[in-house]
């Protein structure tokens, strides 16, 4: 963190992570918080592996210009230190504009040339509604849209 970034952990892979954990450290998991570097905290990001071993990521508060290239950089970083399925909670998604669509793509992309499936779930009403306007729903994987469009 002295350079200003913030990043997930590194390391040993995934798989040998959780192998040297053991089966009780993924159950336990708890989300990892990103903390304020001196910008303001408008977007918060943390990860945590699920007891079956799925990544999830937990965005939250304002996707736009100011924060895109910070949640590209952490969901990548998740990514690439995880196997199989990811899946981003937009639950507390309370704002995303069209940069903050812009990075929803690119990580999907990065994720896809990585071999692995990103999936968007939970989206707020507000993030929905303007997926659905561009037309983003129908490029990505998104979970639980139904009922959130009215």
């Amino acid at each position: 963190m002295a350079n200003g970034r913030s990043q997930a952990p590194a390391g040993r892979s995934a798989a040998a992570r959780r192998a040297a954990a053991g089966p009780a450290a993924a159950r336990d998991a708890m989300p990892i918080p990103i903390p304020a570097d001196g910008r303001d905290d408008l977007i918060r990001l943390s990860y945590r592996v699920t007891a079956d071993g799925r990544a999830e990521v937990s965005i939250r508060g304002e996707l736009d210009l100011a924060s895109a290239d910070r949640m590209v950089r952490f969901v990548s970083e998740v990514i690439d230190q995880n196997e199989g399925t990811i899946t981003a909670d937009l639950s507390g998604l309370t704002f995303c504009d069209a940069c903050g669509l812009g990075a929803l793509i690119r990580i999907a992309a990065h994720a896809e040339r990585a071999g692995r499936t990103l999936e968007l779930a939970k989206p707020s009403r507000a993030v929905a509604r303007i997926m659905r306007i561009t037309g983003v729903d129908e490029r990505l994987r998104v979970s639980a849209m139904a009922g959130r469009l009215t």
